[in-house]
């Protein structure tokens, strides 16, 4: 009989079209072309950040620092003398004072020198060899202790030390404080010109 063949024919397509069908797979299926999840979320997960092996530097201000007074700021002249310099000292005291430029010139006679806070030529210091240091003169921007300076007026003069009196070649007043002392205070076209504490018996000059 012929119909044994066409069963055995049946049986084989049969079995073919079973194993060519795809599995079902539990879940739901993931569209075509979507990435999938697993691999998905280890690529989008960021590394963790290491620590950087180089601490920062924090950045150091450069603003100067405050500019200090200059020493002719600080000086003024008072009844006594200026700073630590002091009418009637010694040629060695006057020395130790630091504020000398250069050292007396005196060769048995009176002698000068300058101060060292003062301009070039100015700052005239006298030393008498019976009374000391005799003068301190003074320039432009050094003022006594009640407020006279070179450039004031001789009306301010006269406010500042009633008691001025004219000399020959210049005035004088005597500072509050000190009655061996005199400050000599020169003017012209009614202007200070030249200022200076002398001792009262100074012997250099007129």
């Amino acid at each position: 009989m012929r119909a044994t063949p066409l069963v055995g024919t049946l049986t084989c397509l049969l079995l073919v079209a079973a194993c060519t069908s795809p599995a079902h797979q539990s879940g739901n299926a993931a569209p075509a072309g979507s990435p999938d999840p697993a691999t998905s979320a280890a690529t989008t997960t960021p590394p963790a950040s290491s620590p950087s092996s180089t601490p920062s530097t924090p950045s150091v201000s450069s603003s100067p620092s405050a500019r200090p007074s200059s020493t002719t700021d600080q000086l003024v002249l008072g009844p006594n003398g200026i700073g630590s310099l002091k009418l009637g000292m010694t040629r060695q005291q006057a020395t130790a004072t630091g504020m000398l430029r250069i050292p007396f010139d005196a060769t048995g006679g009176c002698g000068t020198s300058f101060l060292r806070a003062a301009p070039t030529e100015e700052g005239t210091i006298t030393l008498s060899p019976t009374v000391g240091i005799a003068a301190i003169s003074v320039w432009p921007g050094i003022k006594t202790r009640e407020g006279l300076g070179i450039g004031m007026s001789s009306a301010e003069v006269l406010r500042i030390y009633p008691a001025y009196r004219e000399g020959v070649n210049a005035g004088y007043a005597t500072p509050p404080g000190n009655d061996k002392a005199v400050y000599r205070i020169a003017t012209r076209n009614g202007k200070v010109t030249a200022l200076s504490l002398q001792h009262v018996d100074q012997d250099c000059f007129d």
